[in-house]
């Protein structure tokens, strides 16, 4: 049975976003900001999973310090580095955080030794933004959106005493609430024009409804949804869900609900 191992690593960079085969107005249009002549520039963050069967002898999937050595010496060449004007990967195609998770994959891939597979790379732009690669024919783009909401956990098919019981305070009858947080990650194939799989402006226009909805609001008096249904997160990522998934439609993967820092809950495609 093979086992899962992440471990994280850190570059620093620049980057620009241009298409030089559309006009100025077109590239600001679709680029905004990141179209700044002299570039901007982040702090990525690299999760590199791993995967295989565990070593009888040393108990691993692989030795950390020998994956720290082969993705170190891979981010060595983009760190510091103006990622437009100083590599040639990026001459024909956007340094989205799409693009470069996909050239860190052909990179790291093909150097984990013998028995060991790369099963995903996941790249921060910045703490909301990611990219997901699997070595697949598309890409996943993600974002982090959060909003703050009361509730009541009270069910109608229990009695009264049977609710306190099972739920304790959070059957409070005047509600308690919480700063919930969430990612949207989306699935497709990278536009090669954009090096997107969708353009983050489109993607918080489809979330910002959503957000407008429930946020500031008390889910169980406001929304009809949890009327007919306790809002526990289990219900309320299944909400996000089903409302996403009629704006985003197939190309919406995966949602990760945050209730509370230490309890969090998921809900959509399963991970390839």
């Amino acid at each position: 049975m093979e086992v899962l191992t992440s471990k994280r690593f850190e570059f620093s960079a620049a980057h620009r976003y241009w298409n030089a085969e559309w006009s100025p107005e077109r590239n600001v249009e679709v680029f905004g900001k990141c179209t700044n002549a002299y570039g901007h520039g982040h702090n990525y963050v690299l999760e590199v999973t791993t995967a295989g069967e565990v070593d009888l002898a040393t108990g691993m999937v692989i030795n950390v310090t020998e994956l720290k050595r082969t993705v170190g010496r891979v981010l060595e060449g983009f760190d510091h580095k103006h990622l437009n004007e100083d590599m040639a990967y990026f001459r024909d195609r956007q340094p989205t955080t799409e693009n470069i998770v996909q050239v860190l994959w052909s990179l790291i891939a093909p150097e984990l030794p013998s028995g060991v597979r790369l099963h995903r790379l996941r790249l921060y732009e910045t703490a909301d933004i990611f990219a997901d690669f699997y070595g697949g024919m598309t890409a996943s783009f993600g974002r982090s959106y959060q909003f703050s909401a009361a509730h009541r956990l009270d069910s109608s098919q229990l009695s009264p005493d049977e609710n306190v019981a099972l739920y304790g305070k959070c059957n409070n009858e005047k509600g308690h609430g919480h700063d919930y947080r969430f990612e949207v990650t989306v699935d497709g194939p990278v536009d090669p024009a954009t090096g997107m799989v969708i353009n983050l402006v489109e993607l918080d226009a489809a979330v910002q409804p959503l957000l407008d909805e429930l946020d500031h609001t008390h889910l169980d008096r406001q929304h009809a949804f949890f009327q007919e249904r306790p809002s526990t997160a289990e219900h309320v990522v299944v909400y996000l869900w089903q409302r996403l998934a009629a704006v985003l439609g197939r190309r919406l993967r995966w949602i990760k609900l945050w209730e509370t820092p230490n309890n969090i809950f998921e809900y959509g495609v399963r991970e390839p």
